[in-house]
């Protein structure tokens, strides 16, 4: 195929879409790292004790009841992290529209293969913690999320090692597996719900829809979503994800080339937040574990790290390679022209790394189990590390077979 007929459909908006995510997601990568880094360090410092009595802080800010968040953990995995869900929600939105989601034989792909990563990880914990306590078994819907950082910071790393197809299929895969995870976190996860507070949610919602017709502001839409944030809290339903909600709902209406709203403005520079502080942010309140011997002794506590590891580093690789395998197979979808079945592998295996959402469900999921929550992070940290050098290996493997065909 000539230069001049790729050329045009790689500038398209699908792939724009994707040189705008990678060129924050490095970035925001590298920061998610180092404070992981950071955090585990402090955390395991002769001054450790800080970390653990700075997050638990809960002085003056339970202000929303008993289902609302009471500590500055808490409140850093709902409120900051209310932006990293918009960021998804306004994407989810935008490639509705515009993107890859728009034309089915090319969204198809990426949503089956996200389910498919979701299957494979639910199985690969259930058959790790068969036979456990209800408590570990609570906890299968944790490692289900991939995290777009991680993966696509990866894929900008290796450079044109990595098919613009393939950029593509994950970025729509991860946020597909984003929405997911969402899903089973709201649906699942949800404690001790306030059924008025909850009514209250969908009234709310309902109007921010009807409002759509009216106007094309984002500004009535964020304030919305800040009373919808404030229900969800009251009503024992994960208030972060109402970042999604007002995403999605936020009309982005163009004439010709020339967007009406401030929509398109709105998502760049929150994704730059998002990506730059919030995560970054995330990672320092929630990654540092404290390592000590014997933490693993535990059957249950064992369990629960080998069965979060497991579905991590080999149900996510299995369920997207298969399903997908499966679905290309039958004719549902294709494979990208530019991609090998080599770099699909690749791909399914960078889905493996995931921080965010898991341990936003995890955090909910065994708020009363400190001991499963420690090995809850520790088994994202492995697995993230281990799904990372696999994927990383198979993609650099796959270059060298077919240079010229990436380098188009």
């Amino acid at each position: 195929m000539s230069s001049t007929t790729t050329s045009p459909r790689r500038r398209g908006p699908a792939y724009q879409a994707v040189e705008r995510y990678l060129r924050a997601e490095v970035t925001g990568g590298i920061g998610l790292l180092v404070a992981a880094i950071v955090a585990i360090a402090w955390a395991n410092s002769p001054g450790g004790h800080s970390y653990q009595s700075l997050w638990a802080t809960s002085e003056h800010l339970a202000i929303l009841g008993a289902n609302g968040p009471t500590t500055l953990l808490q409140w850093v995995n709902t409120a900051p992290m209310s932006i990293f869900f918009l960021v998804i929600g306004l994407e989810l939105g935008r490639e509705w529209r515009e993107g890859a989601l728009r034309n089915q034989r090319t969204a198809t792909l990426p949503i089956v293969g996200a389910v498919g990563g979701m299957i494979g990880a639910g199985v690969a914990f259930a058959l790790a913690s068969h036979g456990s306590s209800g408590a570990v078994t609570r906890g299968w819907g944790v490692p289900m999320a991939t995290d777009i950082a991680f993966v696509l910071g990866i894929l900008a790393l290796l450079g044109h090692r990595v098919p613009s197809g393939l950029r593509l299929l994950l970025l729509t895969l991860a946020i597909a597996d984003d929405i997911g995870g969402v899903i089973v976190l709201a649906t699942l996860y949800a404690q001790n719900v306030d059924l008025a507070a909850l009514g209250g949610s969908f009234l709310v919602i309902a109007a921010m829809i009807a409002l759509r017709r009216k106007t094309s502001s984002a500004w009535p839409f964020l304030i919305g979503g800040l009373l919808l944030w404030g229900l969800m809290a009251r009503a024992g339903v994960e208030p972060a994800l109402s970042g999604v909600v007002i995403g999605v709902i936020i009309p982005s209406k163009t004439t010709g080339a020339q967007p009406v709203s401030s929509v398109p403005r709105l998502e760049n520079r929150l994704h730059h937040v998002s990506s730059i502080v919030v995560l970054p942010v995330f990672a320092l309140a929630n990654a540092g574990v404290v390592l000590r011997s014997g933490m693993l002794q535990r059957t249950t506590v064992a369990t629960l790290f080998s069965g979060i590891l497991l579905a991590r580093v080999v149900g996510k690789f299995a369920g997207v390679f298969l399903v997908s395998w499966l679905a290309i197979a039958l004719r549902i979808t294709r494979l990208p022209e530019d991609v090998s079945w080599l770099q699909l592998a690749g791909g399914a295996a960078l889905t493996g790394m995931g921080f965010t959402v898991p341990l936003l469900a995890a955090d909910v999921a065994f708020a009363h189990r400190p001991d499963f929550i420690s090995a809850t992070q520790l088994a994202l940290l492995v697995g993230s590390l281990a799904a990372g050098a696999i994927g990383i290996t198979i993609l650099l493997i796959a270059s060298h077979r077919q240079p010229s065909r990436n380098a188009e």
